[in-house]
């Protein structure tokens, strides 16, 4: 299974990446968490401590080339995943598109290496025990570019106000233009049945599916202040507890 996961700045995108990506780990399965943001968080969500975040190693700007039958692999992917990533807790193998600070104000463009985790994606396996979630830019940029394009499953985090629905709606429409097949909305940060039913009502409208809504949680950010991720903070929390059944309905997991 190939997750991509979008949704506007905020909504919680990150944290629900990494943490879904650790409860899966720990069922058993191979995951693979790819941080596709250019100003990436991942690695704190997933547990990597701080003091390591600037040596994680980034996919290369060559790892693409043109060939007769299109745009291909440099390396294969066992070579990528040896060369350019971390293994991080739970076994997760964690790959960085690119490092937050760039080389030059006002020079780059990260295009190309949207393209390579696109790429990268379609290369990936997908057998029954191979994971991979994209943690997306903040943005609908990375559907203008195509990057979760060989996504089995786009996965829309929102919040329960105008704003963020509307974002979520955006990108919902733009991937099904992209070609995914399956496009669900996660109502996040829900603090009683009223906002709730404000998703839902949207979602209906919009003909768009609900996967699931998860509980405004204090200890979330509680998490994100103490450097830590939820796991680690409190992994009695009533957000991770609905992240992993979450989980559960879009991936097949070992009971």
């Amino acid at each position: 299974m190939k997750l991509a996961v979008a949704g506007k700045g905020g909504s919680g995108k990150t944290s629900i990446s990494g943490t879904m990506a650790r409860l899966l780990a720990r069922r058993g399965l191979s995951v693979l968490a790819i941080d596709g943001d250019s100003n990436p968080n991942l690695a704190l969500t997933l547990g990597v401590p701080a003091e390591h975040f600037n040596s994680v190693p980034t996919l290369p700007r060559d790892l693409l080339r043109r060939s007769e039958d299109g745009v291909e692999l440099t390396k294969s992917v066992d070579e990528v995943r040896s060369s350019h990533s971390l293994t991080g807790p739970d076994g997760i193998t964690l790959l960085v598109m690119a490092h937050p600070q760039p080389e030059e104000a006002g020079k780059g463009c990260l295009c190309g290496m949207h393209a390579t985790v696109r790429t990268l994606i379609e290369a990936l396996p997908d057998g029954d025990q191979d994971v991979t979630i994209l943690d997306t830019e903040a943005s609908p940029e990375h559907l203008r570019r195509g990057t979760a394009k060989y996504a089995d499953l786009l996965v829309t985090v929102v919040e329960p106000y105008y704003k963020s629905l509307e974002t979520g709606r955006r990108m919902a429409a733009l991937a099904e233009e992209l070609g995914l097949e399956r496009v669900v909305l996660v109502a996040n940060k829900i603090r009683d049945e009223r906002e709730l039913e404000a998703v839902r009502e949207f979602a209906e409208a919009h003909e768009l599916d609900i996967a699931g809504s998860i509980p405004f949680d204090p200890g979330m950010p509680d998490a994100e202040r103490a450097g830590l991720a939820p796991l680690e903070h409190n992994p009695d929390m009533p957000a991770i507890a609905a992240i992993e059944e979450i989980a559960a309905r879009l991936v097949a997991v070992p009971a």
